[in-house]
């Protein structure tokens, strides 16, 4: 089953390799669209927690890039460009999930979960789920689209 979240960010950039108004420094309203792949989990009912997969997403991409300029982290920051940078960031998921479940580090959401006494709950971050799309708006008419072929 595959499962989506929706990011927004605000960032600029400029195009060294390209004869046109894109050549000069500007700014983008970007949308990005995060979809992994596994199998729903028998105990939780689900594929990965909504609040697992924000958390990995805002720290690996969001943080790095909202307000920030793109040719700071890359030579020709492309849309193309762009999303393979991402994609590098998060196609270790398994990995990155397993070290979510060693972490203490929780998000807001998940610690008032687990801080119910009445309702206990341990942290389960499943780690067989998968990257399998990235999909990120640079204006609301112009995206790219890629599963790391």
């Amino acid at each position: 089953m595959k499962v989506s979240k929706e990011f927004d960010f605000e960032a600029a950039h400029f195009l060294p390799h390209y004869h046109g108004k894109c050549e000069r420094l500007h700014g983008h309203s970007y949308k990005l669209i995060v979809t992994v792949e596994g199998d729903i989990e028998p105990e939780s009912g689900m594929v990965i927690d909504f609040v697992i997969l924000k958390k990995i997403v805002k720290e690996r991409i969001i943080e790095k890039l909202d307000h920030y300029l793109l040719n700071d982290l890359m030579e020709n920051p492309t849309a193309e460009n762009t999303i393979v940078w991402m994609w590098e960031q998060l196609s270790p998921l398994s990995e990155i999930l397993k070290q979510e479940n060693t972490s203490d580090d929780l998000p807001e959401e998940a610690e008032k979960i687990m801080a119910d006494k009445e309702k206990p709950h341990k942290k389960n971050v499943p780690t067989d789920v998968k990257l399998a799309e990235l999909k990120l708006w640079e204006t609301a008419k112009s995206w790219v689209t890629y599963d790391g072929k």
